[in-house]
């Protein structure tokens, strides 16, 4: 997000940045003659609707507009903008060093959304809310807003969250919460307190979580309710913990795993998983205990499923992933399928595709291809056939796929064979004119190590051909990314 400062100034709020929107209506002179004329013909309602858009819709991005500069527009907007308790719905708080005088005007915020639900984000990334005085102020207004807030994120220090806890955190009452978001910064994971923890015990409509940088232990939510929950910097033990106890979850993104000695125990079925992110902390050196854990999920009602245990190829024996166990017996079908720094075995990968009929995108960035001795090999043809090949003696095995992208693996075999099976897809559709096949946009591009990967110029007429006719293709070493019309 980016933050609203809350600063004094003359007329009580301030914004940190005018930004680019603010630049343009400077530019245009909105607060002389001409444009108050202009503004003037403009019906209130119809202000109304364009003030919402730039405040509400467009709320915690860089193109935000801040009511408080609507308001200095001239005198007919600032009575339409403070008037309208909807433009002060949403504030973003980055602490700066005058943090007191930001409570204060973040309570005189607060106080113009009148009886509507709030959005409030705090972060202090510096720890500059140092006093108890401050702390126990600020807090006091958080304590004061929870009955209507129905978003919050904050981003502090650890001992932010100890006077928290200390103030009777269990005490607030949450009717309204629906999505809370957790973090701390300055290197703290857990509270000074082991006995403690973030309670959080009445919380009905709370369905979206992220906790970032926090042990798992240390936070009580009603985790069974949740449906969207995203950890940033997370335990494989926490993972598992967290399949077991959000039986509701539909979609669950964990960032920076960190691999532990994660106890798995018997299969686990999650039948409302629909969407699952896995991503390993970039200095990881294996992902055994991620593998395990992935494995013993049955998820029958998954769709997305996007795994990324490093930035680049892995070397021989790290990041050995295997998915067709939790694929073959979950007997999911899945929509999206994402797979990047892993090591993988051609032909157990592909027996695991030919599960996966429904498929419609594919995504394979940076792997590595393993031979029966575990050794890194070069991926051969026969995987670009059974994917991309069609006709009566070679159906594919994945009839619905839309969208492949294929880069970072070394490969043996070169752009004209890429060619060939492409023109199976594209160039025989029969009577079918205008008509576009099944895959429509390709993007290829092989790591060229140990093989020579050119594109010639019969080939690239080949492919501006296909891209006139609506295809989107990108192979080799090109730039531009294009997209099918």
């Amino acid at each position: 997000m980016t933050p609203v400062v809350l600063a004094g100034e003359s007329d009580g709020l301030a914004q940190s940045a005018t930004g680019p929107i603010t630049q343009d209506l400077e530019r245009m002179n909105l607060g002389g003659e001409s444009g108050s004329l202009l503004m003037d013909k403009v019906p209130q309602e119809l202000l109304i609707e364009i003030f919402q858009f730039a405040v509400v819709a467009h709320g915690g991005r860089a193109n935000a507009v801040n009511p408080l500069f609507l308001g200095k527009i001239c005198r007919s907007w600032r009575a339409t903008v403070f008037e309208n308790c909807t433009f002060w719905q949403e504030v973003n708080l980055l602490i700066n060093p005058h943090c007191s005088t930001q409570i204060s005007l973040l309570a005189e915020w607060t106080a113009r959304a009148g009886s509507l639900p709030l959005s409030v984000s705090i972060v202090d990334p510096n720890g500059l809310l140092s006093t108890e005085e401050e702390l126990t102020r600020l807090l006091g207004l958080i304590r004061s807003l929870s009955p209507r807030t129905n978003s919050l994120a904050l981003e502090t220090p650890i001992p932010f969250y100890d006077e928290w806890q200390n103030s009777g955190l269990a005490d607030y009452s949450w009717p309204l919460l629906s999505n809370l978001s957790l973090s701390t910064t300055k290197g703290g994971s857990d509270l000074s307190d082991p006995e403690s923890k973030l309670d959080f015990p009445s919380c009905p409509m709370l369905t979206t979580a992220t906790i970032t940088s926090f042990y798992h232990c240390y936070i009580s939510l009603p985790w069974r309710t949740l449906v969207h929950l995203r950890f940033d910097s997370v335990f494989c033990s926490e993972l598992y913990t967290a399949f077991q106890s959000c039986t509701s979850l539909e979609t669950l993104k964990a960032h920076k795993i960190v691999e532990d000695n994660a106890l798995v125990g018997d299969a686990t079925l999650h039948r409302p998983l629909k969407s699952l992110t896995l991503k390993l902390e970039r200095y990881e050196g294996h992902s055994k205990e991620c593998c395990r854990i992935f494995n013993s999920l049955r998820i029958p009602e998954l769709r997305t499923l996007k795994i990324t245990l490093g930035p680049i190829r892995p070397a021989a024996k790290v990041h050995r992933f295997n998915m067709y166990p939790c694929i073959s017996q979950s007997r999911c079908q899945l929509s999206e399928l994402s797979i990047e720094g892993a090591s993988l075995k051609e032909q157990i990968f592909l027996d695991c595709l030919r599960l996966l009929p429904s498929l419609s995108t594919l995504r394979l960035s940076n792997n590595a291809w393993l031979d029966a001795q575990s050794q890194p090999t070069l991926l051969g043809p026969s995987f670009l056939m059974f994917i991309l090949a069609t006709g009566p003696a070679q159906p594919p095995i994945l009839p619905n796929l839309k969208a492949l992208t294929f880069v970072g693996s070394v490969v043996k075999f070169s752009a004209a064979l890429l060619v060939e099976l492409l023109a199976t897809r594209w160039d025989n559709l029969g009577d079918e004119v205008g008509e576009l096949a099944t895959l429509q946009s390709v993007v290829f591009a092989p790591d060229p190590s140990g093989h020579i990967w050119e594109v010639s110029e019969g080939q690239e007429a080949v492919f501006e051909e296909w891209r006139q006719r609506g295809y989107g293709i990108k192979v080799g070493g090109r730039t531009e990314v294009l997209i099918p019309r």
